[in-house]
């Protein structure tokens, strides 16, 4: 029980640093004068991107 536990965790984790790097994202591409639809548009990609990279990583090195 404890191991399913544990792979939620880190799955959450990464969400969590995803949902960070798709806020930096958006933040950015407002600065640079994208529109807001745009720069809501850019921090999903970055979610989407970042999670899927950390969880190919996690799974690569056996932690999921």
């Amino acid at each position: 029980m404890s191991e399913i536990l544990g792979r939620v965790l880190v799955v959450a984790l990464c969400a969590a640093i995803s949902l960070v790097v798709a806020l930096l994202a958006g933040i950015l591409a407002r600065a640079d004068g994208a529109s807001l639809p745009a720069a809501v548009q850019r921090g999903g990609a970055a979610f989407g991107g970042a999670l899927g990279l950390a969880v190919v990583v996690l799974a690569t090195v056996g932690a999921l």
